[in-house]
């Protein structure tokens, strides 16, 4: 299935890109696409995911679905659909 990820603010500088598409296995849950992003751009993600501690997101970077915050699904572990669209953010992006 293909999953569209947008980068915004500070994150999308970090990457070089608004937004690209990751195909995932069906029934991929949100750690599953991180994990692809951050195979990806590895060392662009330094710090915002620690995947030592099973993706964990940073609190100061802010991951929605479909433009509803993953801490209010079920978090990283947020089962995809095809379509589904993820945003990556910074919980500030500047003044």
């Amino acid at each position: 299935m293909r999953i569209k990820v947008h980068y915004l603010g500070l994150v999308r500088k970090k990457m070089g890109t608004r937004e690209e598409e990751f195909e995932v296995k069906e029934g991929s849950l949100l750690s599953d696409l991180l994990d692809e992003v951050a195979k990806t751009h590895g060392q662009n993600l330094k710090g915002m995911l620690d995947a030592d501690r099973g993706n964990i997101i940073d609190p100061t970077y802010i991951v929605t679905v479909n433009g509803i915050l993953a801490d209010r699904l079920d978090g990283i572990k947020t089962q995809l659909k095809n379509g589904d669209e993820v945003a990556l953010m910074t919980l500030i992006s500047g003044g």
